[in-house]
This record gives structure tokens, C-alpha cells and sequence, in this order.
């Protein structure tokens, strides 16, 4: 009787431990579910700033050669500007291309997509701001100052456009803070599913 009543506790403590076992699995899988949901999200919301970079520098495109036009600004420095928007916007788009419909199958493979994309990123910015504006600002300089037969509108009109570039620097700074911020989150939740399922 007493072998009996051992025998239906150790079967009863395998089953506790089945049980729980499954719970723990069950979890693991929901929690890297909802990681895999965030990751998508904020994606999403990275893919959307892209886009929207792309339709302005359409936008863009034609008041540049209104602005070429109407100063009368070489064809090579116009042709340089539009083609320096849409390497930027190309390479924001190529950097952050992660494909959203194909994530969940392994939280590995997206960390590692999601550290090269933070590398890019920083580097992409750190030649746009320390090689490629410094020398676009001093080419619209020379052109605004050598095209323009008055001296007083040339220095306001590159005034102007030192101040707009000061601006769309400071926009372009927080947009690539805000993906590099996201990315860390990204990243930090990978690492927390990481650490919890081993």
C-alpha cells in the first residue's frame, strides 16, 4: 500500500513538473511573441520616416531648380545637390530596409540586422555631417557669392540657407537620435528574452 501511495506521489510530481515546464515554455514563446510585435512596430514607424524622407525630396526637387534658375546657379552645383539628397534618402532607405513580414523565426538573426543597421546608421551620418555638408555649404557659397551681382543678397541668401541647413541638420540629427534610441530598445528586449530563456 505504502509502494502504491509513493508511487502515485512520484507520478503526481512528474506531472507538477511537466506542467510546469510547459508554463515556462508557453511563456517563453508568448514573451518572444510580443518582443517579435514591438520589434515590427517600431520598425513600421522607421519604414514610414523613410517614406516620407522619399516624397520630400520629390518635393523638393523642383524648388531646388526654381531656386538654380532664378539665381542663376550652375548646373553641376544643382545637380550635386539633388543627387546628394537622394544618396542620403537611398541610403536611409537601404540601411533601414530590414523586411518586417519575415521577423519572428529568429531573435539571433535580428539582433545581429539590428546591430549592423545601428553601425551603418552612425557611420552614414558621421561622413553626411563631417565631409559632405561641410563641403556642399562652402560650394553654395562660392556659387550665391560669385553668381549674384549684388553682394548684400548674396550674403542673405547665404545666410539663408546656412540658417535652413542648421535646421534640416537639427531635424536630420533627431530623426537619426529617435532610430538609434529605438534600436537600443530593440535590441535590449532581444537581450531580455536572451537572458530569461537561458
Amino acid at each position: 500500500m505504502e509502494k502504491m501511495n509513493n508511487m502515485n506521489e512520484l507520478e503526481e510530481m512528474r506531472q507538477q513538473i511537466k506542467a510546469l515546464k510547459d508554463k515556462v515554455e508557453r511563456k517563453g514563446t508568448l514573451n518572444e511573441r510580443l518582443v517579435m510585435d514591438s520589434i515590427k512596430t517600431k520598425m513600421k514607424s522607421i519604414h514610414r520616416t523613410v517614406y516620407k524622407m522619399i516624397a520630400l525630396s520629390v518635393i523638393v526637387t523642383p524648388v531646388w531648380l526654381m531656386i538654380k534658375m532664378q539665381y542663376n546657379l550652375s548646373w553641376p552645383f544643382f545637380i550635386a545637390t539633388i543627387l546628394m539628397m537622394y544618396v542620403s534618402v537611398f541610403l536611409d532607405w537601404h540601411i533601414n530596409r530590414m523586411d518586417i513580414s519575415n521577423m519572428g523565426t529568429d531573435l539571433k538573426e535580428t539582433a545581429r540586422k539590428l546591430v549592423e543597421m545601428k553601425r551603418l546608421r552612425s557611420r552614414n551620418e558621421k561622413i553626411g555631417l563631417m565631409v559632405v555638408v561641410p563641403l556642399w555649404l562652402i560650394w553654395m557659397g562660392y556659387e550665391f557669392y560669385h553668381n549674384l551681382s549684388d553682394p548684400y543678397l548674396a550674403i542673405i541668401m547665404i545666410t539663408g540657407c546656412v540658417i535652413g541647413g542648421a535646421v534640416g541638420g537639427a531635424i536630420g540629427m533627431s530623426i537619426f537620435f529617435k532610430w538609434q534610441r529605438k534600436n537600443d530598445e530593440m535590441l535590449d528586449q532581444i537581450k531580455a528574452i536572451s537572458d530569461e530563456e537561458e
